[in-house]
């Protein structure tokens, strides 16, 4: 029999590995539950409330805030570091801070173009030939002046070896800020919202602001100027990445994987279960962890913070299905060769839609409405379309199989063709206008054995 756990509070409990077929969990509190490799075909989560338990959120949340903290206090100094380096006004330091300077750019322009993952790349690259540059440069130098015994020489490329090393830290140091504190960012967005984004990122800011203020005292404004520079870049660019990795910009979902993956793996965790026809329905799912799931036929519908779960690997990384999944709403829209294999749209709006050569195998379309729906050439192996409403749907060569399920399908008359301009009445069945299909005629009309309507 079934496991009824309705309404229970079960925070922080383990069901790893379990069998809960059909278990009911509607209405229960499973924040920082662990279902892990648990089978729950059938199951009923409607109305549940997953993610972290509150001491965690606090917990994860604090630590997002003071890693920001720390975060900003590396981009003032990584802007520090250069300001230092050109207060000398030798040739040489100038050289370097310029150069570290582009890098530094070029870095915060890659990161906003491309994402944070080939900026860092790109930095490394550019640290790695620097490096290779300096002791190429070094040794050149050091065997021209072999023999000159002139002791100052030696004493002039240590420190023109020295600025080379203070630039490329420097620029990592910034670098580095940028990337935590946009991470931290989107730790806490995660947890809290928005708001709690802004929050972090003028953390980071109150003590880059200090750090700011004191090195300025200390090298003047030479010193002073681009550390603000830096330091109010690094938090704009801060800002505005954590923002677009919460909002799903696939160039920064690097960012966004490694965040939602820290804040999830203390939430509640379907990880490797087995969730096939399991229901969701109006669930709150933030900070859940899906990987490796089963998500066979799973009813998402009015699911609630669904883009704030980890998703990774499952077919809701899409933005565009988790948003059909959630309204059901497709009416009148175009999803011609998407594949929707093994996705739940029972009760769903399809009037109207065109999917033409769409994947639907293994689909849950029980009691939809797909009147007037163009299916044509759609895979529709194990479909299940009992108690559906097809009627004026176009069915050209669609490919329905002897498991597909028809059983009670609402339809009074069907289309073989598209209208076009030359054939405005396509192929009808029944062929006579004022007649319609009766009670359980569509389904005898349909022969799945050889995959084409009896005529």
């Amino acid at each position: 029999m079934a496991q009824n756990y309705r309404r229970a509070k079960l925070r922080g409990k383990s069901f790893k590995g379990q069998d809960l077929t059909g278990a009911d969990f509607s209405y229960c509190d499973i924040r920082g539950t662990d279902f892990t490799d648990a089978i729950l075909r059938g199951a009923n989560f409607s109305h549940a409330r997953a993610g972290l338990q509150r001491r965690w959120a606090i917990t994860i949340l604090i630590s997002a805030l003071l890693l920001s903290a720390v975060s900003g206090l590396l981009s003032a100094v990584g802007g520090s570091l250069l300001g230092f380096i050109v207060v000398n006004g030798n040739r040489e330091n100038i050289y370097v801070a310029v150069i570290s300077c582009i890098v530094l750019l070029l870095f915060f322009l890659i990161t906003m173009r491309r994402g944070v993952a080939a900026a860092c790349g790109f930095l490394a690259v550019a640290v790695v030939c620097a490096g290779v540059a300096a002791v190429v440069w070094a040794g050149v130098v050091a065997v021209a002046w072999v023999g000159t015994g002139t002791q100052t020489r030696v004493m002039e490329l240590s420190a023109i070896v020295t600025v080379v090393i203070i630039g490329a830290v420097a620029v990592i140091v910034a670098a580095t800020g940028l990337v935590v504190i946009a991470g931290a960012a989107v730790v806490a967005g995660a947890i809290a919202g928005l708001f709690v984004v802004a929050v972090t990122v003028a953390m980071a800011g109150a003590v880059a602001g200090a750090v700011v203020v004191a090195g300025a005292k200390v090298g003047g404004v030479t010193a002073g100027a681009p550390s603000v520079i830096v330091a109010v870049l690094t938090l704009i660019l801060s800002a505005e990445v954590s923002c677009r990795a919460l909002f799903e910009d696939e160039k920064q979902s690097w960012v966004r994987n490694i965040a939602f993956g820290l804040v999830t793996r203390r939430g509640t965790s379907f990880q490797g279960s087995d969730l096939t026809d399991a229901d969701f329905t109006q669930a709150r799912l933030k900070n859940t962890y899906f990987i490796k799931s089963i998500l066979t036929r799973t009813c998402w519908f009015q699911a609630k913070k669904l883009n704030f779960a980890d998703i990774r690997t499952t077919y809701l990384e899409d933005e565009k299905i988790r948003e059909l999944l959630i309204t059901k709403d497709l009416q009148n829209k175009n999803f011609d060769g998407w594949n929707l294999q093994g996705i739940n749209l029972q009760g769903a709006n399809i009037r109207d839609a065109s999917l033409i050569a769409a994947r639907l195998n293994e689909s849950n379309l029980q009691n939809a409405d797909i009147s007037r729906a163009n299916l044509t050439k759609a895979q529709l192996d194990r479909t299940d379309f009992r108690g559906a409403i097809l009627t004026g749907a176009y069915i050209g060569d669609w490919g329905i199989t002897p498991e597909t399920k028809l059983d009670g399908v609402q339809c009074e008359y069907i289309f073989m063709y598209v209208p076009t301009k030359d054939n405005p009445n396509p192929y009808r069945v029944p062929a006579n206008w004022e007649e319609t299909f009766k009670d359980g005629e569509f389904t005898q009309f349909i022969n799945p054995s050889s995959n084409v309507s009896k005529i």
